[in-house]
Parts: C-alpha cells; structure tokens; sequence
C-alpha cells in the first residue's frame, strides 16, 4: 500500500532572517533603515553585492550585481563591506532566541535554522504552532535587532517547512499540512522548490513533470526509474509528502579557507602570505573542535579561468598551524606556474586530538609540545585579538586575506572571504 501525505500535526519549523547581512547593518546604523543598502565584496565598481535590502532588491539590485551597475539603478544606494564579527554576533543572538523554545535547534547556514518543536516547553505549555510562530518573531525583534524580521515555516518536515518559509518574504509565516499540500504547490513552480535548481528542472521535464503538482503526482516508480535513476527518486517521493528524511546530522567534511586574490596581491611573496593566514585560520577551527586532520587539498583558479587542486595524505596528524602551511607549501609547487586569482586550502578525515604524552628523546618532534604551544597561541589570541602572537612564517600576513563570512551550509567548506578579484 502507497504511503499518502504525512498526517501528523506539523512540528517542524524553518525560519531565516530577511536580507540577513544588509538588514544587519541597517540595524547596526539607524540612518539606513528603509534606504537601499546593499553589502558588497569590496567598494570597488567591480565588486560584486553579496545582499541586498529589500528597498534594494525592489529597485532590481540583486545577489551577483556589480557595484557600477548598483549606482546606475540607484545612485545613492549605501555600499559597505561585509562586517563578519557582527555576523556572527546575530548569528549568536538569533540561535539564543530559538534555544528558548526548545534544545533541538540545528544550523542551516549563519542566517537559518531549522528547530524541532516535538515534546518542547512552548508545545507542551499549550499553544499552537502559529502562536510559537509569532512569538519567534517578537523574541527576534527584540534580541536580535528591531529592524530585523524573519520568515517562519512550519510543516510536518524539513523540506516542506523550508518551502513555507519563503512562500510570502519578507516577515512571513505560513504552514503547510496534508490539508492545503495540493493547493500550495498549485500556485509554484518546479524551480521555487527548495533543491529543485534549472538542470533538475529540465530533468523533470524530460520526464513530462512540468509543475509541482505533477512531481507531487508522480509514481514512485517513475521518479526512481525514469527521472532520478536511483534512491534519490524514493526520498523525493517521501520528502514531497512530508515524510521526514533530511534530520540525519553529517559530521563536518572539510574545514578550509578560500581567498579571491586581487591584482596587487598576486606575488610570490604575497601568495606565500596569503596561504599562511588561510593556514592559519583553517588550523584555529580544526583545535576549536579538538581534532586533528589525516589530509589536506589545496585549490587554485588562475586568472585565465582554469583550475587546478591536489589532495594528499598528511605525514602525520595535522593539528599545528605550521604543519597545515608546510604541506600547503609542498602542494602549491606542484601547480602550474600562471597567475593565481584564488587560493584554497583544506583540511578533511578527522579525529579526536587525543593527547600526546611528551617524549624526551633527541631527533624527534615532539608533538605534545607542538600541540600545547599552538593552544597556548589561540588562547592568547582568542582573548587579547587576532594575531596578536604569531609564528616567524606568518609575519607581515595580519593584513592578508580579510575576514568573512561563508554563504551555504554550515556543514561544508567555509569561503573565507567574498571578495572578487578585479
């Protein structure tokens, strides 16, 4: 017997801030609130906005729109560059609101969550998932920022709650169930859905599935054997029916940096610099967590638009940020020998940083020691500023490869900067 839609009474709730980066700095700065702001790799007429406000985004000004091409629309928009600690710092105090309606809350990327209301504190007190919709909403005005808002969605799974949430942008809340499932996905289009992109878009076409409600009515056979070609057709089949199959928590696959180099920095001695610092920071995440690393890769895109990357094996355990560098060095001579545009380093098949006891005999490197002096550094900086101490290979790097903040899931490799070389 064919499993119909999920009749459970929806628990899941999907919620993301509006225009997250450039609502912030309208919040950060009150004269910008209701004005068109966008947030841009750099200041320069090439850069690229990276968030746009709603006030922007009316006028056509969008994500991948040059500077240049922003000031013609709107000649007064407010350019800034992105502003990673006070990302963060939403991030923080939007995380804290939703950890007070329940401790299953999961990270999607730095401005969405996904939280499971089942068996909370807000349910079991009573109210409707609508109410605990709207209290988010208010605990978000008043702990994040007021100029901030959010898009609820509520559904019996992930999927169809981060559907929900951006039926009706900006500040919408809207629900769906196995009541008003065919009416909703009536009004959409094969490529509103959240993972349907233009390549499976045409896929589904091929397949005579032209709108939601013909994905929504197709077989399973059909979706397996003739669209699909496999299991990923079965979990659409559950996932557009609100069966849940996207909870399963993968662990982190790589931690790394990325860094789109400008002209200027586009020397020996400035790319040796550069691969220092994405050393660096690559190695401050991998001891946050306590783990070490069994392999690094390193990626490089050259001016001419080709590319190039290299995986290997670590000779040991990687923990120091001096051993991440080394074998960075060691990579980076084996790429041809052109104009790099963007450098990228990371480091993937972890484990626990198990301690190592201090060994006492010559010609070894003591790894202990090692580890305990890296520690001791990321304390010191943690609590007194960024690179404040540094190791000999990393001088002159504080200003190399600025800070920024990743779009994209949490759970994949970090791009540690959104600039884009001129």
């Amino acid at each position: 017997m064919e499993l119909g839609y999920n009749p459970v009474t929806p628990r899941i709730m999907h919620i993301d801030l509006n225009s997250c980066f450039a609502t912030i700095e309208q919040q950060a700065n009150r004269r910008q609130r209701g004005r068109p702001v966008a947030v841009a790799a750099y200041d320069h007429p090439n850069g690229i906005i990276l968030a746009a406000s709603y006030e922007a985004k009316a006028l056509g000004i969008a994500l991948g729109t040059k500077v240049k091409e922003a000031k013609a629309i709107c000649p007064d928009i407010y350019i800034v560059e992105p502003d990673p600690p006070k990302y963060r710092e939403a991030h923080r105090r939007f995380r804290e609101v939703l950890e007070r309606f329940t401790s299953d809350v999961t990270p999607k990327s730095i401005d969405e969550f996904v939280v499971n209301l089942t068996g909370s504190p807000a349910i079991m007190s009573g109210k409707t998932m609508k109410e605990i919709g709207y209290n988010v909403k208010a605990a978000v005005h008043e702990h994040v920022g007021e100029a901030v808002n959010c898009n609820v969605g509520i559904a019996p799974n992930r999927f169809l709650a981060k559907l929900a949430a951006g039926l009706h942008k900006p500040d919408g809340l809207d629900i769906i169930t196995a009541e008003n499932l065919e009416p909703t996905l009536a009004e959409l289009r094969l490529t509103d859905l959240p993972g349907i992109n233009r390549r499976f878009s045409a896929r589904l076409k091929l397949a005579g599935i032209y709108t939601p409600l013909e994905f929504l009515a197709a077989s399973r056979q059909t979706l397996v054997k003739q669209v699909f070609h496999g299991i990923v057709g079965h979990y659409w089949w559950l996932r557009l029916r609100g069966w849940e199959i996207d909870d399963k928590q993968g662990g982190r696959r790589t931690i790394g940096h990325q860094y789109a180099i400008p002209r200027p920095e586009r020397t020996p001695e400035k790319v040796a610099a550069i691969l220092a610092k994405l050393s660096e920071k690559t190695g401050r995440r991998l001891r946050e967590k306590q783990w070490v690393a069994h392999g690094i890769h390193l990626g490089v895109r050259y001016a001419d638009y080709t590319h190039w990357g290299q995986s290997m094996k670590a000779p040991k355990p990687l923990y120091a940020t001096s051993d991440i560098f080394h074998l960075g060095q060691h990579l980076l001579a084996r790429a041809p020998k052109k104009e790099l545009k963007l450098l990228s380093i990371g480091v993937h098949d972890f484990a626990p940083a198990h301690p190592e006891q201090l060994s006492f005999f010559d010609g070894q490197r003591n790894i202990a020691l090692e580890r305990q002096t890296a520690d001791a550094m990321d304390k010191i900086n943690n609590t007194f500023g960024e690179y404040v101490v540094l190791s000999a290979t990393m001088l002159g790097v504080e200003t190399a490869a600025k800070d920024a903040i990743a779009f994209g899931k949490l759970d994949e490799v970090e791009a540690s900067t959104l600039r884009e070389a001129v």
